[in-house]
């Protein structure tokens, strides 16, 4: 099975890759520096488990990266998403379960434990008590309730995450256009457009195509002649 560790500690990743890989597992690390970019490299891997860091530092644009934002297209992609985290926030760890994540272990746990539950993960075992993913799906749910209500405005200020191009891709899904239709309007590889979705999906933190054009006709309503 591969493994892919997304973890901007280096030697955490390495050590972990060096273990799995003592244990017959595909494993390697991650070296994206933006959300987007880690995504691409997971598109290049057939799907298994992915150990993910919710603190990944700041990306290339100087941004925090947080891993939180990767669980949900990294599950619809296929990965099992094993959260292995120094965090102490468990809103944190609760959001990343409740986006798909099959359970969390601490950075501070002992290696051997650590270990051990990766493995169990990439065997499909549970690693994750029903007691406690009930406290941390409750916990996500009083979480989200006590934030205020997004409204319109807030909305649209989703758009100044996007870059120009990636505004126009969205128009265009919002449009109900495709992504080989839209690389060929463009003139650009298909390649380049799924990757300009990936990346859209992370910063309007949506878990499907389907959900972007929604979120996208939103932004963009029609014209009225």
């Amino acid at each position: 099975m591969t493994v892919l560790v997304i973890d901007d500690h280096r030697l955490v990743g390495t050590t972990l890759v060096l273990a799995l890989r003592g244990h017959g597992l595909d494993a390697c690390t991650a070296v994206g520096r933006t959300l987007a970019a880690l995504l691409d490299e997971a598109a290049g891997l057939p799907p298994g488990l992915a150990l993910l860091d919710l603190d990944l530092g700041r990306g290339d644009d100087g941004t925090e990266l947080d891993g939180v934002e990767l669980v949900a297209p990294l599950c619809a992609a296929g990965w099992t998403v094993l959260v292995v985290t120094g965090t102490t926030d468990r809103a944190r760890i609760a959001a990343a379960v409740c986006r798909g994540a099959v359970g969390w272990v601490a950075k501070s746990a002992p290696f051997e434990d650590l270990v051990r539950t990766a493995l169990d993960a990439a065997a499909g075992f549970p690693v994750l008590a029903p007691a406690e993913r009930a406290e941390l799906v409750d916990l996500h749910r009083r979480t989200v309730a006590d934030r205020p209500a997004a409204g319109g405005a807030d909305r649209s200020r989703l758009l100044e995450r996007l870059t120009p191009r990636e505004a126009a891709v969205l128009r265009a899904l919002a449009e109900g256009r495709r992504a080989r239709a839209i690389a060929e309007e463009s003139w650009v590889a298909l390649s380049t457009v799924r990757s300009q979705i990936r990346s859209i999906l992370v910063k309007l933190e949506v878990n499907s195509q389907l959900e972007a054009a929604a979120l996208g006709r939103e932004l963009f309503p029609p014209s009225r002649s």
